[in-house]
């Protein structure tokens, strides 16, 4: 049984990663005022980042839609793939998880065997999702069977750990999840705020006060080293929109514990750089059982 791997761009891999492991990532869409670009196709988070400035406003997304999804699905039905996985961003940040069953229940109307069809609700973003992609690619390579990693994600979802420590308020004070006051009292006493992702959704959580490398530190200290033994050693994602040459640093530190089997750094897509901004960095894991 040959299986397809399908998410959407906001899983943050690199095309690189994906192609190795036979993932197909369909891109959301992002406005610069009228003019549609698709993310991690011909937009760049710089890109996004310099509208935002010049504007004072974020771009607006849209989701994958469901006529993308249903030939995207059929192609590969169609040319020698037997069944498919799909999860991408939370059903509670956008409609792309809806689109994506509607374009199953479109085929299965069809004639196509609704047994062909694994999509799973990730309830995450970015690397959470990410997790999900390379627990079942690895699932498939070794010869397991789409339910097999369908079953995998869904027993892995609870387990995710996925947050971020942004240097600025000012794109979740744009994006209505920062408060007018919030945002400017915490811009005055330099707060650098961790964003969990919790049943679905970016919700704030502890606030790091200072300077952004220390605040990092105390952050990944809070999140990885401090709690490595509750952690799965299987691998951990940095993803972030910071220059490459401090993440390599953070990352070198983490692989001289000699704990991960894979230490990955990946850029944020541009969808979820309109979420964080720039000079944020996220230590995304699975805790144990």
């Amino acid at each position: 049984m040959r299986t397809k791997i399908f998410t959407d761009t906001t899983c943050d891999l690199s095309p690189e990663r994906r192609a190795a492991h036979d993932i197909t990532a369909l891109p959301l869409h992002v406005f610069l005022g009228e003019t549609d670009y698709l993310d991690g196709v011909d937009v760049t988070p710089q890109q996004l980042f310099d509208y935002a400035l010049q504007n004072k406003q974020l771009p607006k997304t849209a989701a994958v839609g469901e006529y993308d999804f249903e030939n995207a699905f059929r192609e590969a039905l169609d040319n020698g793939y037997d069944e498919l996985v799909y999860t991408g961003l939370s059903s509670k940040l956008s409609s792309t998880y809806q689109n994506a069953c509607l374009a199953r229940d479109s085929l299965v109307e069809k004639g196509y065997d609704a047994k062909r069809f694994h999509l799973v609700d990730s309830l995450q973003l970015s690397s959470g999702t990410a997790h999900l992609l390379l627990r079942a690619a690895g699932i498939v390579e070794n010869g397991g069977s789409a339910q097999q990693a369908e079953d995998d994600m869904r027993a892995t979802l609870p387990r995710l750990s996925t947050h971020f420590i942004v240097d600025t308020l000012q794109y979740l004070h744009m994006g209505g999840r920062c408060s007018s006051i919030a945002f400017l009292a915490g811009s005055m006493l330099k707060l650098h705020p961790q964003i969990n992702m919790i049943d679905g959704a970016m919700i704030a959580g502890e606030k790091f006060r200072g300077k952004l490398d220390r605040c990092i530190a105390q952050y990944e200290k809070k999140t990885v080293f401090d709690i490595l033994d509750q952690i799965e050693p299987e691998r951990i994602f940095l993803t972030h929109t910071l220059p490459d040459e401090p993440v390599e640093a953070l990352a070198e530190e983490i692989r001289k514990l000699g704990y991960f089997k894979e230490v990955l750094c990946e850029r944020a897509g541009a969808t979820i750089a309109s979420h964080c901004g720039p000079g944020t960095i996220g230590f995304l894991t699975i805790h144990k059982a």
